[in-house]
């Protein structure tokens, strides 16, 4: 007798299993068969009953069913599952921290939905991954007019969105309409940053579309870079909304959403996708608040990814020979000084304050490898960083002399306030971190009465402008250095609140507002570095830290990558079997 297996994949589990029921039927087949010619022969009636049960047994083999995808994915342990051709189709599940409120751009805000729509929709220009550089997206290429109030946009032809709706020029200037009448209804989006310098948006032909600002603004690209309310979306947006994620419109990225499945969010390859397709057939998200529940999924082979973890956290993954990843946020926390009055108005008393911090070892001791102690204003992905431009350094001696310069030879007194809630560049909490402060400041006759609200009330207390110094952060919405040094401390920035330190130099104003206008990189690296020099020299504020992001994954997963904006592109992430 001949058995012809079919057609089978080696590396799916199901496939072994049936290729090892096909080959016991053939043993017992054989075995049967020669007991049967032997019995024939003796007719023992003992042996009789034994073949008897060994028929039965080999019916029990035939007839087992098949897991089903259900069953697979209900035991945790594979993260794959099988279409009705028995072919692989390859899942990677990420686990995150936080939950998802909408799959819309224009309405994101909270980072578990912003990671989502970022492997969902594209804009004309994206962030190299694991960058916070410009690169071409759905624009090949672009011109910026000599006054820097044109930008001028060449669009990438036969791309498509989910629907199957052409990318087009009008689809860019629908698409930007759309997010802009969303600013009418006065609900809280990033829509009004990213378009604040826009007039309008001109459709030149099929494949160029031109925006003209208001006025000359550098950072304008990084702005059309973010996943927020930047995307390009399909023109038809009426579709109805799907498992109350509120409005639901189609991109032209990666993945298309493809719904709810066990507790997660799942995300599909788009087919049809301009580049090169994804890796991974399908992405599944799911939220998991507490850190220690994603790492243990991931020991146990329930997901494949675990995101926003701690230092601890991924040095014990990696002992266990799972790879980890760091990242550096685009974002600051800082020791801020109302300048404008006593005693942080004089220029000594704040170089002596900052002459007594060895904020570098106070950050390692509290949160040792939890966050990056900073060198300066700037994140050390972003444009206009240098590592040789560094703040004040460490000097006691030297502090003394300041403050007795000053006037203040009995010391100095001063009161602090601060938040209570963890941060992501303070992960231990605002206050920990200002009675750590105040403890290394009380070494050199500096006294320091520390004030700690919950965020919210903090943020009125800053509004009221209490105490005499403050602690608080800064997380950059673009990765410009446009956003750290002239929106937190630019002379017009007072009025909105931004610049709550009030410190004014006009040096620096001429320099922040030519970093606005030039589009030349080379041009602002200079003009930056030049900012900081300023900065650093008249301290209207202590830069501390640098949040780090923290994640692991299973040692199957490739190409996966950390990015300083915390939106992981898993376009060309996947998994070995």
């Amino acid at each position: 007798m001949i058995y012809i297996l079919p057609k089978t994949n080696i590396k799916d589990p199901l496939e072994i299993k049936r290729i090892f029921n096909y080959f016991t039927v053939f043993v017992y087949y054989g075995y049967l068969k020669a007991i049967y010619t032997w019995e024939m022969i003796n007719m023992k009636p003992l042996n009789l009953l034994a073949c008897i049960l060994l028929s039965l047994l080999t019916l029990v083999v035939l007839v087992q069913p098949r897991l089903s995808e259900q069953e697979l994915q209900t035991t945790g342990q594979v993260s794959e599952s099988t279409d009705n051709t028995g072919a692989v189709n390859k899942r990677i599940i990420i686990a995150q921290e936080y939950t998802v409120s909408t799959l819309d751009p224009t309405a994101a805000t909270n980072t578990g939905s912003i990671r989502l729509i970022a492997n969902i929709f594209e804009g004309l220009v994206r962030f190299n991954p694991g960058t916070a550089q410009i690169e071409p997206c759905l624009a090949t290429s672009w011109k910026v007019s000599e006054d820097g109030l044109t930008y001028t946009f060449s669009l990438r032809r036969g791309v498509s969105f989910h629907d199957g709706i052409a990318m087009d020029a009008s689809a860019v200037q629908s698409s930007v309409q759309r997010q802009l009448a969303s600013l009418a209804s006065g609900t809280t989006s990033y829509t009004d940053f990213i378009y604040a310098p826009l007039d309008k948006i001109k459709v030149i032909d099929q494949y160029t579309v031109e925006f003209h600002l208001k006025y000359p603004y550098s950072p304008f690209l990084n702005n059309l870079a973010m996943p927020m309310a930047a995307p390009v979306v399909s023109p038809a947006t009426s579709r109805p909304a799907r498992d109350k994620l509120g409005v639901h419109p189609t991109g032209t990225g990666p993945f298309y959403y493809a719904g709810k499945i066990n507790g997660g969010l799942l995300l599909k390859a788009n087919p049809n996708y301009w580049n090169d397709p994804p890796s991974a057939d399908e992405i599944l998200f799911i939220s998991e608040p507490k850190a220690d529940q994603r790492v243990q999924k991931l020991l146990g082979g329930q997901i494949d990814i675990a995101l926003d973890l701690t230092f601890a956290q991924t040095a014990q993954l990696r002992f266990k020979g799972y790879p980890v990843l760091r990242a550096t946020g685009l974002d600051i926390g800082y020791l801020g000084f109302y300048t404008d009055r006593q005693p942080f108005n004089k220029l000594a008393v704040r170089q002596a304050v900052a002459c007594s911090l060895n904020h570098q070892d106070i950050f390692e001791k509290l949160w040792p490898q939890e966050t990056r102690p900073a060198h300066g204003p700037l994140p050390p992905t972003v444009l206009g960083y240098s590592a040789d431009l560094t703040q004040i350094d460490f000097a006691p001696d030297k502090a003394a002399q300041l403050l007795q310069e000053a006037g203040y030879t009995n010391g100095l007194s001063f009161t602090l306030i601060t938040y209570t809630d963890i941060r992501p560049y303070s992960p231990g909490g605002g206050q920990v971190l200002a009675e750590a402060l105040a403890r290394s400041l009380a070494g050199q006759n500096i006294t320091v009465k520390v004030q700690a609200y919950p965020w919210q009330q903090f943020k009125q207390a800053l509004t009221r402008r209490e105490g005499d110094a403050f602690l608080y952060g800064w997380i950059s919405d673009n990765g410009d250095p446009d956003n750290f040094l002239y929106t937190l401390l630019a002379e017009n920035q007072v009025k909105n609140g931004l610049n709550i330190t009030r410190y004014h130099n006009t040096e620096l104003e001429i320099l922040l507002g030519g970093g606005r206008q030039t589009n030349d990189p080379k041009t602002r690296q200079q003009i930056y570095r030049q900012a900081q020099q300023i900065i650093n020299r008249d301290v209207p504020w202590l830069i501390l830290d640098h949040s780090l992001h923290h994640a692991a994954t299973s040692p199957q997963v490739q190409g996966f990558l950390l990015s300083p904006t915390d939106w992981p592109v898993m376009n060309r992430v996947s998994k070995v079997q």
